[in-house]
């Protein structure tokens, strides 16, 4: 019934999701190698690690590359505000606290904490938004592919096929 069909919706949506961000862990390892030949690992964190079937592609990925995946206990994964204090402690474990940020400070450690990490510019290398749409399925492309692959059943791809 309806419930079926809400959760074969939701098991769709993240297999989608997810071979999204296998996708692009992949190209990111490559592009990674390429500036740093020496690439020891990959860290997948953040309330997306919480997810066991992201962590069991990415495991995947990382394997396929070579690399070992590392996370945080799932416990750590749900909430920003652990992950930053999770991203604080490593860098103080690893010596990269530094002194406080002003002498009238009562610290005598300080590990700077950001709520946003950058990343540098975007990648010459990344496609545009218009080139990742050209790259999308047709409904129905999807629903043949979903279904071949046994992840939706044959009653939700028909519909979808139907809709588009």
């Amino acid at each position: 019934g309806g419930a079926q069909r809400r959760a074969d919706i939701a098991a769709s949506f993240q297999r989608v999701a997810v071979e999204h961000l296998v996708e692009r862990v992949e190209r990111a390892i490559g592009w990674a190698r390429e500036a740093e030949p020496g690439l020891t690992c990959v860290v997948v964190a953040g309330g997306v690690a919480a997810n066991g079937e992201v962590r069991r592609q990415l495991s995947g990925a990382c394997s396929r590359a070579g690399l070992p995946m590392v996370c945080p206990p799932v416990r750590l994964c749900t909430d920003n505000g652990t992950m930053v204090a999770w991203a604080g402690m490593l860098r103080l474990w690893l010596g990269l606290a530094e002194p406080p940020l002003r002498e009238s400070d009562e610290l005598d450690l300080f590990v700077e904490v950001r709520p946003k990490w950058p990343i540098g510019p975007r990648d010459r290398r990344s496609t545009t938004q218009a080139q990742q749409l050209a790259k999308r399925k047709t409904p129905a492309q999807a629903s043949a592919a979903a279904e071949a692959a046994g992840y939706a059943p044959a009653p939700l791809a028909a519909s979808l096929s139907r809709s588009s």
